[in-house]
């Protein structure tokens, strides 16, 4: 598995860029630039994702510096200020990519996905069904506390395996057999926790799993249909 650091001053797009991208490389996460080329000349990182304006030491430094010492990662830049210096210097010292902040992170995954398949083209980048799935939910806000988080997860990779069973006579019990429920016990406790991260949800989020098609407020999805959903999108990224 290669190694990603991940070093942003900004912990909200740095933490989900690390709950994204768990499970595909091995990470380190910094946040200040000393910190950051310390970990790079110890982790000797195979890729970065630097914020070039990172406080104690910028970007064009840290690169410099960790060149000297014979370390080259493939480099995904982020960055506020776009200038014609920071693009040459970048270039010279291997940035594979640049990004204009704020960055948002699935784009900044898929950027980092191509460069990875540049640098090591037979590097597997596919997560594991399990781990998957329990990244997509974290990202749409469902809490691992609560009974319908474990029981949506094993519903979506059921689902995943064998598309098109009937949810309530056939996969709520199959799940309920997995931790000693009924079927009505699965469906409640799905429902409860669908409506707890629908009412707490980030639109944006939300949106790139359930796009609107119409001006009309959007409706919380119902369990089959949130299922069924998130089943075909882990499906359609070759993630089994």
């Amino acid at each position: 598995m290669l190694k990603l650091l991940i070093a942003d001053a900004g912990e909200e797009f740095r933490m989900a860029l690390t709950e994204q991208a768990r499970g595909m490389y091995r990470i380190r996460v910094c946040q200040e630039g000393k910190e950051t080329l310390q970990t790079m000349l110890r982790f000797k990182p195979d890729l970065v994702v630097l914020d070039m304006m990172l406080p104690g030491l910028d970007g064009i430094s840290i690169l410099q510096d960790a060149s000297d010492a014979g370390v080259h990662p493939t480099v995904l830049a982020t960055t506020k200020f776009a200038s014609d210096y920071l693009a040459e210097s970048a270039h010279r010292l291997g940035v594979g990519y640049m990004m204009v902040k704020p960055c948002d992170v699935r784009a900044t995954l898929a950027r980092l996905k191509d460069l990875t398949e540049h640098l090591n083209p037979a590097e597997t980048l596919h997560q594991d069904p399990r781990t998957a799935v329990s990244n997509t939910l974290l990202a749409l806000g469902f809490s691992t506390k609560l009974r319908g988080y474990g029981y949506l997860r094993e519903a979506i990779l059921e689902t995943m395996r064998c598309p098109g069973q009937m949810v309530t006579k056939e996969l709520y019990p199959k799940v309920g057999k997995l931790f000693d429920a009924t079927g009505i016990q699965v469906e409640r406790s799905i429902r409860s926790a669908i409506g707890k991260a629908w009412d707490q949800r980030e639109e944006t989020v939300w949106r790139q799993y359930f796009p609107c098609t119409s001006d009309a407020s959007p409706e919380r999805p119902t369990n089959s249909a949130f299922i069924s959903r998130i089943a075909e999108r882990m499906n359609l990224e070759q993630i089994v």
